[in-house]
């Protein structure tokens, strides 16, 4: 059994601002930061939101990597559905009232799968990385102040948004004109990937993971599932395919697609151990591999079947 871990960063206060840098050309509303109250952040994330969602959720999980030191950056792309209520006034919804379910509508989710599945999409999403990148020191100037050293980051993502980390980690993909790309971002020097995919969806296939060279976080659960019906062994491709070398492998027995819940507002399942368990799980994994924190290593290395109270299978190479 893993012990609970413990950073060498005690969890302090911290801060948020929405729409920071909103108005920078190819970002869109701005960004959600949150980042540690009265002192340097030590590191940064660059959190990708779900299909449909925005930058301001997964607060619960990006206010603790925040309280621990790290300055989480999250832009809100091009398919949150508040975006595309406003952008397809044909689909009768109202951008300004609570879309959080939509899911559920019957006749909206297929064109959000369509979008799931439009390469614009999925290279929208990359190029809007690259330019929040871009400007990466304005949004420090804009938040918690200049940094006075080179500041190390991580992209970091949740289903779509997994997807997308993983291009930016290196990922080669099939474009429908038969072109394969790879859109790895060297500035990022590890990535969490929170319900990933794996082969034959969104140009992803044999030999797309060869390049994934850096460290990577994989995090799936026994019930979890894919757009198209894939489960825990296909959401763990990513990590079975991409070469050895700083690569880990999470399962967490008996959690869906939200991995105990990101959200407090009750539209996902809220288990309080597999929650905790991924909060322990990415911080160590940060602090392991963006910080180089030794005692964070050794913690990787001593989960087994357990972190807590929680069951989890895991692997590394």
């Amino acid at each position: 059994m893993s012990g609970v871990y413990v950073s060498d960063t005690p969890a302090g206060d911290l801060r948020e601002a929405n729409d920071v840098i909103a108005g920078a050309p190819g970002i869109g509303p701005g960004l959600t930061c949150r980042w540690p109250s009265g002192r340097a952040p030590l590191a940064f994330v660059l959190f990708c939101h779900g299909l449909g969602s925005n930058g301001r959720e997964y607060a619960n999980l990006a206010r603790h990597w925040a309280r621990h030191g790290y300055l989480v950056i999250q832009p809100t792309f091009s398919d949150a559905i508040g975006r595309v209520a406003r952008a397809e006034p044909a689909l009768g919804l109202d951008p300004d009232a609570d879309l959080s379910r939509w899911w559920q509508m019957p006749d909206i989710w297929p064109r959000m799968h369509e979008i799931l599945h439009a390469p614009g999409r999925w290279l929208d999403r990359v190029a809007t990385v690259g330019r929040v990148m871009d400007s990466l020191d304005r949004v420090f100037e804009a938040t918690s102040g200049p940094p006075d050293r080179p500041v190390r980051g991580a992209i970091a993502g949740h289903s779509f948004g997994a997807y997308t980390a993983q291009l930016l980690a290196g990922a080669e993909i099939d474009l429908p004109d038969g072109q394969a790309r790879r859109f790895r971002d060297d500035r990022f020097a590890a990535a969490i990937l929170l319900s990933g995919q794996g082969r034959d969806q969104q140009g992803l296939r044999d030999g797309s993971w060869d390049g994934m060279e850096g460290p990577v976080l994989t995090v799936t659960g026994t019930l979890d599932r894919g757009a198209k019906g894939g489960d825990w062994r296909w959401k763990s491709e990513p990590y079975d395919l991409a070469p050895a070398g700083d690569k880990y492998l999470a399962v967490l027995d008996e959690a869906d697609h939200y991995l105990g819940g990101f959200s407090d507002n009750g539209v996902q399942p809220q288990v309080p151990a597999q929650q905790a368990a991924l909060r322990q799980l990415t911080l160590a994994f940060l602090d392991a591999h963006v910080r180089n924190i030794p005692t964070a290593r050794r913690w990787l290395a001593s989960i087994d079947t357990t972190i807590g109270p929680c069951r989890l299978a895991f692997s590394r190479k």
